[in-house]
């Protein structure tokens, strides 16, 4: 659906020195899937999104959409293929001394669609964001999340195949975040929308999305399915985006309690503080009575999460194991063999 081939963006500054925003990007998003582009601010991925339909053209590097290579189209040819990209944003962007229905109506008008084509498309579109009541009110009578619900059925005005999310839920609250990422998905899943989540929260990753890619500095440091993505983060910049919704860092306390067992480690033994990730079935295996009871170990569960992703399951342990030096190497490779993925938190000694 979407191939962003070897994209590079450079700008000049003022004083003539010049930085590329982003630096030779390559992906590819399959049709109907909620692709997401993760970053701090500044990575570089609202640039990214904006290379997609073209409203940056990237200085170097392809853009593909839906089979058409748009950075070889004319202006008018570009036109008309964004017509199949609706985009919301995070700031709503609606127009003050328009209602609802007429802010939705917008890009029809534009077009030059009859009224009675109009009513016909944007009635269903504000029965499905749920704005039926709503429909003759201003954007100043609406909430934060009754004016994204706005932006949402607008960028669906005109039938898109892919609908560009540009940290569209930044401005709301949890809650709100939550109908909105629910309302998304009901679009993708009803409609067959491929959509494009550009985000800093990692939050809303976990909550819609099948695919990730995570940017730095205009560079992607890391991509994959977004279980693979939170039970393995390889990049620094991927766990310290994932720290903010598993709470990885671990708190003082649990610090304290791990080094005081090595101080008092009886002579022989060796004290390791292990994150165990626990992906699916596994969650539901009894890993840790099964490894103490075959290596006569301590193993001491200090912290524990359970994460849905996607309709997947992720559990992740924080565990003190206190076990003979020889043995050691023997009880990771036997949690290991069950499935569990083993990370040595060093970052603590």
């Amino acid at each position: 659906m979407i191939k962003l081939q070897n994209i590079t963006q450079t700008y000049t500054t003022p004083e003539g020195k010049t930085f590329d925003a982003l630096k030779n990007v390559s992906l590819e998003i399959r049709p109907g899937e909620i692709f997401g582009i993760i970053g701090r601010s500044g990575a570089g991925k609202s640039t990214l999104v904006r290379c997609i339909n073209l409203l940056n053209r990237p200085t170097s590097g392809n853009v593909v959409v839906d089979g058409k290579v748009l950075t070889d189209l004319s202006e008018a040819e570009l036109r008309e293929a964004r017509r199949s990209i609706g985009m919301i944003f995070q700031h709503f962007n609606l127009l003050s001394s328009r209602t609802v229905y007429r802010n939705i109506a917008l890009p029809l008008e534009l077009a030059g669609v009859p009224e009675e084509k109009i009513r016909e498309k944007i009635t269903p579109l504000i029965e499905l964001v749920g704005l039926s009541e709503h429909a003759n009110k201003y954007p100043s009578q609406l909430s934060g999340g009754q004016k994204q619900r706005v932006g949402i059925a607008r960028a669906l005005a005109n039938d898109p195949k892919v609908l560009l999310s540009d940290e569209a839920t930044s401005a709301l609250d949890p809650e709100t975040t939550t109908a909105t990422l629910a309302l998304l998905q009901r679009i993708n899943r009803e409609l067959g929308v491929t959509i494009v989540m550009i985000t800093h929260e990692m939050n809303v990753v976990k909550q819609i999305c099948e695919r990730v890619v995570v940017m730095n500095q205009g560079e992607i440091v890391e991509s994959g399915d977004v279980i693979d993505i939170f039970s393995r983060p390889q990049s620094e910049t991927t766990r310290a985006l994932i720290g903010n919704v598993m709470a990885r860092d671990l708190p003082e306390s649990v610090i304290r309690v791990f080094r005081a067992a090595r101080e008092n480690a009886e002579e022989g033994k060796s004290v390791h503080l292990l994150r165990l990730a626990f992906v699916g079935s596994e969650v539901t295996k009894p890993v840790i009575s099964e490894c103490s009871q075959r290596f006569h170990v301590n193993l001491s569960i200090l912290r524990g999460t359970v994460d849905d992703l996607h309709g997947r399951t992720l559990g992740t342990l924080t565990v003190l194991v206190e076990t003979p030096i020889a043995d050691y190497i023997r009880v990771i490779e036997f949690i290991r063999s069950r499935g569990v993925i083993v990370e040595e938190l060093n970052d603590v000694l």
